[in-house]
């Protein structure tokens, strides 16, 4: 899970523990399975249901005579047309208006200068690479479409395409591969139908297309994308050590349940937001687009070297996980296992094919942009403002240790918040969207015991006038919740019960040391849509606008095996889509930190939208692909202002990609927090800060034209200095070499 400083931990504790009665009543209510949630359907949520992709029946394609290359016509709608090699599957695609032709695999002439040999040779000439493991043995063995001994068969789906039948007699196994043209180039899909399991042997994963488009060493100017934080580039002609030259993560992070996360490297890496990779070649270049199993599927990036002399990016489809199981309950030793069942999903990647201007991580963003536009994944646009908004977090406080007991330690008073905004409001800052932490009565963070809202604060009463007042000067106010993430000794959540578990069948858990030891568990998400009902009706009695959800909605992805009731990562993230969408049709408004892209059209804002990147060495530079792809549509900060490691250059960072200005605030000084769970919150005093919000509140102000405006296009212009395109003109230059920015308007828009 990834952390952040505002707020950072979720530690506390129970404060009493249950009498024997109460203990008596929940064994009661276990054993009888009396159930105090309201169900699903009574807050209009229905159960997910899996629709999947049909498999074509049909008689038999046989091919007509191939040309002197081997390929023969399958499709072509006008714009774009298919042939295919039927001795070994491959594909290409002609890109009718610019001429391009778009190979699957590297040329007969191509792979005449190949160096590596044997099964890498064979890997390819294959339109996919099979992973597959034998019986109970962990290891991997690898097969693909020029195996001697493989069955291939044809069928042809109207005038759009054709659906390849692969079959492995001896392993008793096969699938099917699909490949439809589109108006923007071409679909390919493995639908889970078309996979038969009859042995021993089962798949365990599928890199499709894993050379498509491939470019040889620097042939040709250009990059790789991949989604690594805002977007990452990967060009091909740079020098790099001999042992960098792979990029392969999991699209929205490693699934916690799949136990490859320790509690160690958790929120390490700045995770996969979205399901998109790329290539660029000269004036050509693809976005993909991973669209059904994107949750179980991760992205590679190949340099040339160990694998092949070429420069790829594909997607690779997991249908099993690799995990370890303890060989007894009295010993720590691991044994490698495999998943026994297959994830019951499609597959499919979406290439857009790009040429000319468009041929860049600009057009490939506006690409993708215009897939969630058309399959109404984006929302609706911003309006027009005068003045941008500022997002403040006010911070309530929290409760520390004192003489065997625990006592609230208040920070930000519903008065004292009031007060700030009035004095915001003086020196000219008039577009704020409000938010409040920290105001649940028991004074943890990942909490069940909420209401009524803390005394010290004002309480429920205190937090009513503090909205009214709020919206009659024109402000929303959100209150922060959480959704994902519970300590065993404060939850009212069982983590035997209610916990998610692992593929291990155990409850997945973290034990944390400290002053106040813990366990912390993920809640089942359906448990906690249901429960957030409560939470939701009594906020909706107060007048808050909506939830900010820190964790669980937005930035969090996983699995939960209960063999009873599992679930799988779409799935999870399905409930989690309903309980956004159920907070917006009582409260009006759901915001999420991060900003998963399969969360963007069930929100009104995303806190802390990635704009950061994870180091790694394969990558050569950072982009703001993701901003493009949301500004406009969606409300986004960056990190919280006072919360900056380097402050001018992730100032400059946040008006180049098109952010509106963040602070979290307290109005005490932050050592108040000292011992509570907001302990890693260095800096927020407002008398502190309050300079610097007006000053940055003036800088981003001259950006509010833009607010509701697509960014046309991005460059850089020299070595440290970049300049954002909006749709009417407006550029922004950013020079971080001087630590300055400046903007020139465009036309009327």
């Amino acid at each position: 899970m990834a952390r952040r400083l505002w707020p950072t931990s979720k530690r506390w504790q129970r404060i009493a523990a249950a009498s024997s009665a109460v203990v008596i009543l929940a064994a009661a209510i276990i054993i009888l399975g009396w159930d105090r949630q309201p169900s699903l359907q009574s807050m209009g949520i229905r159960p997910h249901s899996i629709d999947l992709m049909a498999v074509v029946e049909g008689e038999q394609w046989q091919a007509p005579a191939a040309g002197g290359n081997g390929f023969v016509d399958v499709a072509d709608n006008g714009s774009f047309a298919l042939k295919i090699d039927p001795g070994t599957s491959q594909i290409t695609v002609l890109d009718k208006q610019s001429g391009y032709l778009w190979r699957s695999n590297p040329s007969k002439e191509q792979l005449g200068k190949e160096t590596v040999q044997g099964a890498l040779l064979a890997n390819l000439e294959s339109p996919y690479i099979l992973e597959y493991v034998s019986g109970s043995q962990p290891r991997r063995l690898v097969k693909n479409s020029i195996d001697s001994k493989i069955e291939i068969s044809y069928t042809l789906m109207g005038d759009k395409g054709i659906q390849a039948s692969y079959t492995y007699p001896e392993l008793h196994l096969s699938f099917v591969i699909q490949y439809v043209l589109t108006e923007h180039g071409l679909e390919a899909r493995i639908p889970s139908e078309g996979i038969a399991e009859s042995g021993d042997n089962k798949i365990f994963a599928i890199n499709l297309l894993p050379f498509f488009g491939g470019v040889s060493k620097a042939e040709e100017p250009g990059y790789l994308f991949v989604p690594d934080g805002p977007g990452g580039l990967i060009y091909y002609d740079r020098k790099r050590p001999a042992n960098i030259n792979s990029y392969e993560f999991p699209i929205y992070g490693n699934d916690m349940a799949s136990l490859k996360v320790s509690n160690e490297n958790r929120g390490r890496r700045e995770e996969i937001g979205y399901p998109v990779f790329g290539l660029k070649r000269g004036e050509h270049a693809f976005a993909a687009i991973v669209k059904d199993g994107q949750f179980s599927a991760s992205i590679k990036a190949a340099l040339p070297g160990q694998v092949s002399s070429y420069h790829t990016a594909s997607a690779n489809f997991s249908y099993r996980e690799e995990y370890g199981r303890r060989v007894s309950g009295v010993t720590d030793q691991l044994v490698i296992t495999i998943q026994k069942e297959r994830t019951q999903h499609d597959r499919s990647v979406e290439y857009r094919l790009l040429s000319g201007e468009a041929a860049d991580y600009v057009g490939m963003a506006h690409s993708y942009r215009e897939y969630l536009e058309e399959n109404g994944m984006l929302g609706s646009p911003l309006p027009q403002t005068d003045n941008v908004p500022i997002q403040l977090s006010f911070l309530g406080g929290g409760t520390k240790p004192k003489f065997g007991g625990s006592d609230y330690e208040p920070a930000t008073t519903f008065d004292q918040a009031e007060q700030i905004v009035e004095e915001l409001m003086q020196q000219g800052v008039t577009n704020m969207r409000l938010s409040y932490q920290g105001w649940q009565n028991s004074g943890r963070y990942d909490t069940d015991e909420r209401f009524p809202v803390v005394s010290e604060l004002g309480g429920n009463e205190g937090a009513k006038r503090f909205i009214q007042s709020m919206h009659e000067k024109g402000f929303t106010v959100y209150f922060e919740d959480y959704a994902a993430w519970r300590n065993s000794k404060a939850s009212s959540f069982d983590i035997k019960s209610d916990g998610i578990r692992s593929i291990d069948s155990t409850v997945l858990q973290f034990k944390q040391g400290g002053i106040r030891p813990y366990t912390e568990f993920i809640v089942n998400p359906i448990k906690i849509v249901q429960a957030q009902k409560e939470v939701i009706d009594q906020l909706k009695e107060l007048g808050v606008d909506g939830i900010h959800y820190i964790d669980g909605p937005g930035d969090e992805l996983f699995s939960d095996h209960n063999e009873d009731a599992p679930l799988t990562r779409k799935e999870t993230a399905y409930y989690y889509e309903a309980l956004l969408d159920y907070t917006r049709k009582e409260l009006g408004g759901a915001g999420v930190y991060k900003g998963f892209s399969y969360s963007l059209q069930h929100v009104d804002f995303v806190q802390s939208l990635p704009y950061d990147w994870s180091y790694d060495m394969i990558i050569d530079e950072m982009v703001p692909f993701y901003p493009i792809v949301v500004h406009g549509m969606i409300e986004y900060t960056a990190a919280p202002a006072n919360e900056r490691n380097v402050y001018d250059k992730e100032l400059l960072r946040a008006i180049e990609y098109g952010a509106i200005p963040f602070f979290g605030l307290t109005y005490e000084e932050n050592r108040v927090l000292k011992d509570t769970d907001y302990v890693f919150i260095f800096s927020s005093e407002y008398d502190i800060w309050k300079d610097r919000i007006i000053e940055e509140y003036e800088k981003f102000n001259q950006l509010a034209s833009v607010y509701h405006q697509r960014i046309l296009d991005h460059e850089k212009l020299a070595e440290g200095i970049y300049a954002t395109t909006y749709e009417d003109g407006t550029t922004v230059q950013v020079d971080y070499n001087r630590n300055q920015f400046e903007v020139t308007k465009g036309g009327a828009k």
